[in-house]
């Protein structure tokens, strides 16, 4: 039997539909806990994930566990783990998919203080959870040089891959040519850094481009602000909205933006939005470097301008003088269809498992 614990939609208070508590499909029983909505805000995620923990353990103790499986975007859910197979004395598989410890020390803004913080979360939080994993798989392969050279265990990269609905879509044949359209959708926080290079951006395109935002999260405030202190016409906010909803967005666009804020901890990431924007046949606009530039310019090549974040005078330069195109990306949907990669990340979980059982 395999025993699911997730949370209730929480993310954004315009999508957080309700689903059942605990509901089961065959040998699968899922346990929704209500924790609150948080909209990416650093505290409030805290406040959040209190209140997962604490069902966590809660259910947890009603079971017999054998192994356990992770997926942390957020470092204290893989601790979490770490704690349950301790006190279980049992094995358990890690999906890394955030440097938590890394992020803090430059999203803090108080030198001493983030220094501090930073070391005190890696030693006695990243640290044990990496070494303690049977297993430990990282959707970035930048992530790689963070984990520890005393960890044991086996490693794999399974990364992001492209949804069905994302599948090879296209532009639509009506979009208007008069004025160009740049479309981002995803989330609008810190680790974005749109209100820094969005405004400017505008500002330097009034006349030939117009930007299409969609998202929410905790810089949604202060991009809005910009926007209105510039008068900025020419940029449209629009809420976030559920997955399926965006795809046509994407398609009226002329070309998709994305961008990480110039943090030294971003250069290891790999955002999961390259693989829906990487599925059509439209440019992309990313302002990334690091692993994220690497992977784009070996995966992605064709019909991407990668640009250093912040550089807006790059990305005017391009957009008034590049040749405009569009490139479908075959190979690169064949390759990262997501179905295929969670199929090899099952059988990896399972080898794990019966290893650690052997």
């Amino acid at each position: 039997m395999i025993h699911l614990i997730c949370t209730q939609p929480n993310r954004y208070a315009g999508i957080a539909e309700k689903r059942p508590f605990i509901q089961q499909e065959g040998n699968l029983i899922i346990y929704r806990v209500n924790v609150p909505q948080h909209s990416n805000q650093f505290y409030k995620q805290l406040i959040s994930f209190y209140y997962y923990q604490k069902e966590v353990l809660k259910i947890s103790r009603q079971l017999k566990l054998d192994f356990i499986f992770v997926s942390t975007s957020k470092l204290f859910t893989g601790y979490l783990a770490c704690k349950i197979a301790r006190r279980n004395k049992i094995g358990y598989y890690l999906d890394l998919r955030d440097l938590f410890a890394d992020n803090l020390r430059e999203l803090i803004k108080i030198p001493i203080v983030n220094n501090l913080v930073s070391s005190f979360i890696k030693r006695f939080f990243q640290r044990p959870t990496m070494l303690n994993a049977r297993h430990i798989n990282v959707n970035s392969e930048g992530f790689k040089n963070s984990i520890p050279l005393s960890y044991k265990g086996s490693l794999s990269f399974f990364p992001n891959g492209i949804d069905e609905i994302f599948s090879t879509w296209k532009q639509d044949m009506e979009v208007q040519e008069s004025v160009k359209t740049i479309c981002y959708a995803g989330n609008i926080g810190e680790g974005q850094g749109l209100e820094k290079i969005i405004p400017p951006l505008a500002v330097a395109l009034k006349n030939t481009h117009r930007f299409v935002i969609i998202g929410d999260g905790s810089s949604r405030q202060k991009l809005a602000n910009r926007i209105k202190e510039g008068d900025l016409s020419n940029v449209i906010l629009i809420p976030v909205m559920k997955r399926e909803n965006i795809l046509s967005h994407y398609k009226k666009a002329h070309y998709l933006f994305l961008h990480l804020n110039d943090y030294k901890s971003f250069e290891k990431v790999l955002p999961s939005k390259l693989f829906e924007y990487g599925s059509g046949n439209i440019p992309i606009l990313a302002g990334v470097k690091g692993y994220a530039r690497e992977f784009i310019e070996n995966e992605l090549r064709d019909n991407v301008f990668v640009f250093e974040p912040c550089d807006v005078e790059a990305v005017s330069n391009y957009l008034r003088n590049h040749t405009y195109q569009l490139k479908a990306r075959e190979d690169f949907v064949k390759k990262y269809n997501r179905k295929e990669i969670t199929a090899r990340l099952a059988d990896s979980i399972i080898e794990v498992m019966k290893l650690n059982h052997a």
